[in-house]
């Protein structure tokens, strides 16, 4: 069994971990997606306002908010380690961008966890660049 290595939002920093990414908790949610450019980790203006969305629903409901960070199995031709290694840095990178911003909008470090799974649960069939597209994202899940 491989271990990635994740991030987590703990003593009020975020750091690296070599562990399995955690499991979504039954009864978890799915409320937002958040899609990124290709190798890219900003987070739109749209983006910004989604989790605005998500922060509200989180204060209202409370409960912690599980944040998944993803890449598309693509890279340049590179060596497979390079690639994998490329992708989990994009969906961590991702998944810190995503916590980042709601940690701005007030969501605690504490009510957050953030994992990354780099290109190992793709959504889409990568065979037409939309496909890929989609599965440069993060997932955000409220656990009750």
């Amino acid at each position: 069994s491989v271990k990635l290595i994740s991030s987590s939002v703990n003593s009020g920093k975020l750091s690296y971990l070599e562990r399995q990414p955690r499991p979504i908790a039954p009864g978890a949610v799915k409320i937002a997606t958040i899609q990124f450019a290709n190798g890219s980790t900003k987070l739109s203006h749209h983006d910004q306002q989604i989790l605005v969305n998500v922060r509200q629903l989180q204060r209202e409901r409370g409960g912690r908010l599980h944040i998944v960070g993803h890449a598309s199995s693509r890279t340049r031709a590179t060596d497979p380690v390079r690639h994998k290694m490329i992708n989990f840095k994009v969906s961590v990178e991702r998944a810190n961008a995503v916590a980042r911003e709601l940690i701005r909008l007030g969501s605690k470090k504490d009510q957050l966890l953030v994992d990354a799974v780099s290109d190992t649960a793709p959504m889409y069939y990568e065979v037409m660049p939309l496909g890929e597209a989609g599965n440069r994202r993060a997932e955000i899940y409220l656990e009750s």
